[in-house]
């Protein structure tokens, strides 16, 4: 308990400021009990009072310099933050966990789309999902005409968006194949697989990326489409873990 000096009664001096100086009274002070130290300064500070009887030689400057020290030695200030809002995934199934193309509208061309698990895999034909235990496998003549896989998205108008999805070779095209991302039939991405791509046991993933920025706000058409040159005579390919946000 303070034992306060009748010699430095302050109470009808003004509100005391002061500038730090660390000093033989602050290091006293520092030294005390930490709490009653801090529950005295925040007084003092914000009104003259009445000093405890070990620091009564310090004087109201030196008392005011040493709580100063201590309020900017032990504030500790919280920097202010936003939180930005979690972006909500527009794609349903993007997986295809759930065994089947459903709600993607699949237009196979001269190709097909059917969902493979990773048990079917065999040491003649491997591979496996990119996560997960399902893909879409697509199949692809090389006439050039495209398998297509899309579905209904709600967007915002001025809204930037991300798209990614993984694609995996499984069969070894002749010539060169496209995987091309598209909304309302704007490509915003694309991929160029050329002749001998692929590779690994099981075979690799490669990723498909894009940006847009909706000019529209409402429901529109994104698609991802798989075709060969004439001369590849076709190619198998995986896809797997599509993506908006």
């Amino acid at each position: 308990m303070f034992i306060y000096a009748a010699t430095l009664l302050l109470l009808a001096l003004p509100s005391v400021t002061g500038t730090c100086h660390a000093d033989n009274c602050y290091r006293a002070i520092k030294s005390y009990q930490t709490a009653t130290v801090t529950e005295f300064c925040s007084k003092y500070l914000d009104h003259a009072t009445v000093a405890p009887s070990q620091f009564a030689s310090c004087g109201p400057s030196r008392l005011s310099s040493a709580c100063s020290c201590l309020g900017s030695s032990t504030s500790t200030s919280v920097p202010s933050t936003t939180t930005s809002p979690t972006p909500i995934e527009l794609i349903s199934n993007g997986g295809f966990e759930s065994g089947n193309t459903s709600p993607w509208v699949v237009t196979p061309g001269s190709g097909y789309v059917r969902i493979t698990d990773n048990e079917e895999s065999t040491v003649n034909f491997p591979f496996e999902a990119h996560s997960g235990v399902k893909f879409a496998q697509i199949g692809n003549s090389g006439d050039e005409n495209p398998t297509v896989l899309s579905q209904s998205v709600s967007l915002t108008s001025g809204i930037n968006y991300s798209f990614k999805a993984f694609y995996s070779v499984l069969d070894l095209p002749l010539s060169s194949c496209y995987l091309q991302a598209s909304i309302n039939a704007n490509s915003f991405a694309l991929a160029t697989i050329y002749s001998g791509a692929g590779g690994g046991n099981p075979p690799r993933y490669y990723l498909l990326s894009g940006t847009f920025t909706a000019s529209a706000t409402g429901i529109s058409n994104l698609a991802v489409a798989l075709w060969c040159d004439y001369s590849s005579i076709g190619g198998v390919f995986g896809l797997d873990d599509v993506s908006l946000l």
